[in-house]
């Protein structure tokens, strides 16, 4: 539900609609019952596996995980104050506080709220340091050197995507699934369920939500006005389900990352993360149409 995310910008921009109200009024509505749904799911689904796998969770009360050593190499060892914990979380308050959802005469573009919480992290930081300006140029300069190697990567992608999108309807491929789609009668919610298989079945091959979301979501205003249908109703779905997606690849980094801390395969994490998403997708995917009509 990121605001600042640049996924977010291109889905918002495919919608029609502004970050603020693609968030607000469709994206976050749309999540809490997927949320609940999963995390509902999540109990009953372990409890199912603990039984049929006969792990007792009562045998385990005291149990700790022994992580590698190598695990914590780039922990940093500089200690921030506790005040600090307050800073990322500026991006979000502000923007509850300066659109036109919060206080009346204030608002602000999502850009100025980025770096308004990167002018108060500057002055948190001159407080800390004690306007000790080498350390704090030295932290600037990671902050934009982190900014830039996002930004290349979300550059990529897109230039990526537009060039696959383009081909696509170069080969008249993209005429021909929603002239096939309208003949068999799909309308917006079987290309819908079309859309959201595909970026499954790329997100669980390659284990990114990137590759899947950038590909497909340029199409998606020709194929909504085609359909006669609110983009947001094709973007949202497809947005959601690149990323929940994940955790049913065993190519995926945080998949890997996860197995290996918990000295378990790929596959096992996949299991237990396989029947929450699938239940997740589908209550998110209901919820979007209910809150278009």
């Amino acid at each position: 539900m990121a605001l600042l995310g640049g996924s977010t910008a291109t889905a918002a921009e495919a919608s029609g609609l502004s970050i603020l109200d693609y968030v607000f009024l469709y994206k976050i509505p749309a999540g809490f019952p997927a949320l609940l749904a999963i995390g509902l799911a999540h109990v009953f689904w372990q409890k199912y596996l603990d039984r049929k796998e006969d792990w007792v969770c009562a045998d385990h009360i005291g149990d700790e995980l022994i992580f590698d050593e190598a695990s914590g190499k780039n922990k940093s060892s500089v200690k921030a104050p506790t005040w600090y914990a307050i800073l990322p979380f500026l991006p979000m308050i502000f923007v509850v506080l300066f659109p036109e959802y919060g206080i009346p005469g204030l608002k602000l573009h999502i850009i100025a709220v980025v770096l308004l919480s990167v002018f108060c992290g500057l002055v948190a930081e001159m407080i800390h340091q004690k306007m000790n300006f080498e350390k704090i140029a030295a932290g600037t300069k990671v902050f934009f050197q982190a900014m830039g190697r996002a930004f290349s990567g979300v550059v990529i992608l897109v230039i990526a995507a537009s060039i696959f999108a383009d081909g696509f309807k170069a080969l008249g491929m993209l005429d021909a699934i929603v002239n096939s789609a309208n003949a068999i009668g799909l309308g917006g919610p079987g290309m819908s369920i079309v859309f959201v298989l595909i970026s499954v079945l790329v997100s669980i091959v390659t284990g990114s939500n990137g590759a899947s979301f950038y590909a497909l979501v340029s199409m998606i205003p020709t194929v909504a006005k085609s359909l006669n249908v609110p983009a947001v109703t094709l973007v949202l779905p497809l947005h959601q389900a690149s990323s929940m997606a994940r955790p049913l690849s065993p190519v995926a980094g945080v998949v890997v990352a996860v197995a290996g801390m918990l000295k378990a395969t790929p596959f096992e994490i996949v299991k237990r993360g396989s029947v929450p998403c699938v239940v997740g997708l589908i209550v998110h995917h209901i919820t979007v149409y209910i809150l278009a009509m």
